[in-house]
C-alpha cells in the first residue's frame, strides 16, 4: 500500500493525531470531564492538569485536579463518590483497562505550592 501523505502515514504509525480514538485524544477528553466532575462537587476554580510517559505504558500517567485552598484539597481528596467518578472516567473513555488501576488521580491547592514551592507549579511537581 502506498501513502502519498507523509505526515498522515505518521500520525496513522504513532496515533498522534489527538483523535478521540487515540491515546492522547482519550486524555484530553478525560481531563475535560475531570473537570466537570469536579465543578459539581465544589464551587470554586478548578484547573485539571496531567503529565506521564503513557506512550512508554498507559499507566504512566498522572492526574492533578488543581485548586486553590488547602481545605478544599482536604475536602475533595476525602469525597469518596467523586473519587469514584473520576476514576470511572477513565472507564467511560476507555482508557487501557490494565492501567486503569495504576493511572494517579490527586488534589493540589495554591496554597500547598505557596507554602512548599515559593508558588512554583513546575517546581512543585518535580
Amino acid at each position: 500500500m502506498k501513502f502519498h501523505n507523509p505526515k498522515l502515514l505518521i500520525m496513522k504509525l504513532f496515533d498522534i493525531s489527538g483523535s478521540k480514538d487515540s491515546l492522547k485524544g482519550k486524555i484530553e477528553a478525560i481531563k475535560v470531564e475531570m473537570e466537570k466532575t469536579t465543578l459539581l462537587s465544589f464551587s470554586g476554580k478548578v484547573d485539571v492538569m496531567h503529565y506521564g510517559a503513557y506512550e512508554i505504558n498507559p499507566k504512566y500517567l498522572v492526574f492533578w485536579i488543581c485548586i486553590g485552598a488547602d481545605e478544599d484539597k482536604k475536602s475533595l481528596q476525602n469525597n469518596v463518590e467523586l473519587n469514584s467518578r473520576l476514576r470511572n472516567l477513565l472507564i467511560e473513555h476507555k482508557y487501557p483497562a490494565e492501567a486503569i488501576g495504576e493511572v494517579y488521580i490527586g488534589f493540589e491547592s495554591q496554597e500547598t505550592v505557596d507554602r512548599e514551592s515559593g508558588g512554583n507549579w513546575w517546581h512543585h511537581f518535580k
